[in-house]
Parts: C-alpha cells; sequence; structure tokens
C-alpha cells in the first residue's frame, strides 16, 4: 500500500469526524462547548497528520507495530460519511449523539491515526507526546461521561 495513500485516508476520515462534531455542534446547542472541545481536537490530529505529510514522515509508518489496511480505513471512510449524511438529514437525540461520537472515538482508524501522532511525537517532545494520549483518552472518558449525565 502507498504509503501517501494511506495517510490521505486516515486524514480523510479525520477531517469527516470533524464534520460530524460540527454538525452536532449545531444541531445540539445546548451541548455545543462539549462537541466543540472535541472538534478543536480533532482538528488539531488533521493539522498534525497534514504536517506528517508534508514533511515527508510518513517513513514512520513502517515502523508501527500494527496499521488497518486501506480497506479498513475505506470501510470507516464509509462509516463516518455515513453517520455524517445522516446527522445533517435527520434530528438527533444527544443520546444517539454519544453513541455515535463513542464509535467514531473508538474505530480502529481514529485509534490508529492517535498511536501515529503519538510515535511520531515520542521522539520529537515527550511532553506534547504524553498530552496527546491524556487528551485521547479524556476524549473517550468525556463521550462516555456525557453518556452517563445524558
Amino acid at each position: 500500500m502507498e504509503q501517501h495513500d494511506f495517510i490521505n485516508g486516515c486524514i480523510k476520515v479525520e477531517n469527516t469526524v470533524v464534520s460530524i462534531y460540527s454538525r452536532l455542534m449545531q444541531k445540539l446547542p445546548k451541548h455545543k462547548e462539549f462537541w466543540a472541545e472535541l472538534l478543536r481536537e480533532e482538528r488539531e490530529h488533521v493539522a498534525f497528520l497534514s504536517d506528517v505529510k508534508t514533511l515527508g514522515l510518513v517513513t514512520e509508518l513502517e515502523k508501527m507495530d500494527y496499521a488497518p489496511s486501506m480497506s479498513e480505513i475505506k470501510k470507516s471512510l464509509k462509516l463516518t460519511n455515513s453517520v455524517n449524511k445522516r446527522i445533517s438529514d435527520d434530528p438527533i437525540s444527544m443520546k444517539n449523539a454519544l453513541k455515535l461520537a463513542l464509535k467514531l472515538e473508538e474505530s480502529m482508524v481514529e485509534t490508529y491515526s492517535n498511536e501515529l501522532i503519538a510515535k511520531l511525537l515520542t521522539c520529537e517532545d515527550e511532553a506534547t507526546y504524553k498530552k496527546l494520549l491524556a487528551d485521547e483518552k479524556k476524549h473517550i472518558d468525556k463521550v462516555r461521561k456525557m453518556m452517563k449525565n445524558a
């Protein structure tokens, strides 16, 4: 698999998640700050992955223990596009929005993208690496906590 196709696929998935959180922020204004925070963090992921591609750091992909296949990336993209369309076309409750967000956050491509970001940062900036790992755990924890309160 071409590494640039791979990183482009991950970026597309992340960008679609950004779009989903943007729609949820608009559709669920009572919880706008919650969705806005998730959206900002996803935008940071997109920016970082774009920098990896631009700076030619995709060779780091070879060092990863596991990477999803292009088939899995396409499946994740299909899922995120489907969720995005459903959210744009239909009303959604906070409870269902949180279920979808958790499914997205726990998806293989999302997990892999975050691991890739974390591993690339390990070499350069340990503090940023630790912050990213903590932020990702908080991401999932935030969604789960909000699910309990919804």
